[in-house]
């Protein structure tokens, strides 16, 4: 057996690549080398994206496994050469005194194996340190749990998330004139407004796993799937829990708004966008009548971003709150 030692420099900041193994979400994601030997554990790894948990062997990137591929490859093939080299150059010195056969060997084209220390991708941007075990770590876009202890940093993502949301929203004119040079007019429109009428979902997204991450702390009970993509239900939760609902923080029009916007991107994405009566109930939208569209304008996203924003403020500070 040969043993091959494989080592690997950090990028310029310190960090080094991981790749989560679960086949689903394939997240990678840097950590910084310091933190990978001294902090986290053997045993348990955590993806900052999905979660999965694995040991400390499983979290090569492709690119690192390619790498480390052809460094072994490289010592076969220098190590195979040089017992060929040996047994020719023995086979040779063998006839030399043999008066019927003379073999004589020319090495040919050596394959030059260097262990050189392998290195990382580019370093990114975004440095995050988890609150609780202080490791660091570096992603692009978003992430939710600390990879070393596995602390949620949902508060963190939620406030990133939607400042994301309104950056994409605040740019659609310059997408919109971009997009229309490659794809035309037309389609540029079309895609702009399907981005505008999605972002009512990435917003409500990033709040219901915000509000099921802190009712947690709150209260015992497990809150159903999408309990928090309903207003009315979310805010009878967290009053049950705390004894603090929506109307703590926010006002009668804007707990309206906030509905509404919900109950809009309900209809957009299972009703095809077109207003049925049960829409117009739980709404109370007085400016539909069925069968007509739904139009989402820049302003209403806009607005159920700051009421959101709002929203979660005043949940995070039950932090210190009596409940």
């Amino acid at each position: 057996m040969i043993n091959i030692p494989v080592t690997f420099n950090s990028d310029e900041k310190g960090y080094f690549d991981r790749e989560c193994p679960n086949e689903n979400c394939l997240f990678t994601f840097k950590i910084h080398m310091d933190d990978w030997k001294e902090k986290v554990s053997d045993e348990e790894v955590h993806c900052p994206m999905c979660g999965h948990i694995d040991t400390s062997d499983k979290w090569w990137t492709q690119q690192q496994l390619d790498s480390m591929h052809k460094v072994a490859a490289n010592c076969a093939k220098s190590y195979i050469q040089g017992e060929l080299d040996k047994s020719f150059k023995q086979l040779e010195r063998s006839t030399r005194g043999n008066k019927f056969m003379k073999i004589t060997y020319k090495p040919g084209y050596r394959t030059t194996f260097i262990n050189n220390p392998l290195g990382q991708s580019e370093e990114w941007e975004q440095d995050i340190q988890c609150p609780n075990c202080q490791t660091r770590y570096s992603v692009i876009g978003s992430a939710y749990f600390c990879p070393c202890c596995g602390f949620n940093v949902i508060e963190d993502v939620f406030d990133e998330s939607l400042d994301n949301i309104g950056k994409m929203i605040s740019s659609l004119t310059e997408m919109e004139d971009l997009l229309t040079q490659t794809h035309g007019k037309d389609k540029a429109v079309s895609m702009c407004r399907a981005m505008l009428e999605g972002s009512l979902g990435d917003v409500i997204s990033a709040y219901q796993k915000f509000a099921e991450v802190k009712y947690k702390t709150f209260s015992p009970k497990t809150a159903r799937v999408n309990d928090f993509q309903i207003v009315e239900k979310g805010n009878a939760l967290f009053f049950e829990a705390t004894g603090k609902g929506y109307n703590t923080w926010l006002t009668d029009d804007e707990i309206d708004t906030m509905n509404m916007m919900f109950q809009r991107r309900h209809v957009l994405e299972h009703n095809g966008g077109i207003v049925d009566s049960r829409y117009l109930e739980k709404s109370n939208d007085q400016t539909y009548t069925v069968g007509q569209r739904i139009v989402i304008h820049r302003k209403d996203a806009e607005k159920l971003i700051e009421i959101i924003k709002k929203l979660g403020h005043g949940i995070k500070g039950l932090q210190s709150d009596e409940c």
